[in-house]
């Protein structure tokens, strides 16, 4: 059973421990989203890929869907009356 660590889930060694997981642009996705969303949402969002043996089309395919759920939460949020200032995402 994991100790709730570093290294125990790509998830939150980006989140809780901002340590490089997949790369740049897909770990600041994630923080980002998980401004909107809570911790269980955000675990049941994607498949967790091991971050070890992640290929580069994984990797591209994992970005267009990190882009198109925090843009999705984006309009969901500002729908719902949200008040999202610039920059803050």
């Amino acid at each position: 059973m994991a100790a709730g660590g570093p290294h125990d889930h790509p998830l939150t060694d980006i989140v809780n421990f901002k340590l490089k997981v997949y790369n740049e642009v897909c770990d600041q996705l994630v923080r980002e989203i998980s401004k909107l969303v809570s911790m269980n949402e955000l675990y049941e969002m994607f498949d967790w890929f091991d971050n070890f043996s992640a290929t580069k089309s994984q990797l591209e395919n994992f970005e267009i869907e990190l882009n198109k759920k925090l843009e999705n939460l984006k309009t969901t949020a500002k729908n719902n009356g949200w008040e999202i200032k610039k920059n803050a995402l």
